[in-house]
């Protein structure tokens, strides 16, 4: 019997029925040049036909995975490549509330530049800015103040900002909040 089973898995295997494609099991060629930080190897790849709105396995954007990765060259490109900035991850995080998590202030205003949409909230109902007063993240904070952001929204566990940044003991976020109207 065990020859029987041995003979039909080679016959299936040599047949292609049972070909798995390899790459399911590994990263995108995309995915690593971006870890690596290679923009020529991203470039290529979007060349090649890889749309600049493709999302990965998890849901996420090539924006997002750029806005990620922390490198401002790397967002530049795929942006320049017609990524669509309000596009969300599976939670329905946009590149705006990556950036606006990871602090980077470059990052924030470049997607703000490019019509990022300042209060667009996640499944949660958490904002960019929401992010940013949690997190503690002043610069970001004051420019998407400056951007328009509004100051009282409140997430879906009824949380502002302002909350935010009181609940993470940041005196300098809430000072800048209130300023900006929050109550």
């Amino acid at each position: 019997m065990a020859r029987w089973v041995w003979g039909a898995l080679m016959l299936i295997m040599s047949s292609g029925m049972a070909r798995a494609d390899i790459t399911l099991f590994q990263e995108d060629r995309i995915d690593l040049a971006i870890e690596r930080g290679d923009l020529d190897g991203v470039k290529g790849e979007l060349m090649r036909g890889v749309s600049p709105d493709a999302t990965d396995s998890k849901g996420r954007p090539l924006l997002v995975r750029a806005v990620v990765s922390g490198n401002l060259d790397m967002v530049k490109l795929v942006l320049a490549q017609g990524a669509h900035v309000t596009m969300t991850d599976k939670v329905g995080n946009t590149p705006l509330y990556w950036a606006a998590e990871s602090g980077d202030a470059a990052v924030v205003d470049l997607l703000l530049k490019a019509g990022a949409k300042v209060d667009q909230d996640n499944r949660q109902g958490m904002t960019p800015l929401m992010v940013a007063a949690r997190g503690g993240r002043a610069a970001v904070v004051e420019r998407l103040l400056a951007a328009g952001a509004k100051v009282d929204i409140l997430d879906v566990t009824g949380r502002s900002a302002l909350t935010w940044a009181a609940d993470s003991r940041n005196p300098r976020i809430q000072s800048v909040l209130r300023k900006a109207g929050a109550r």
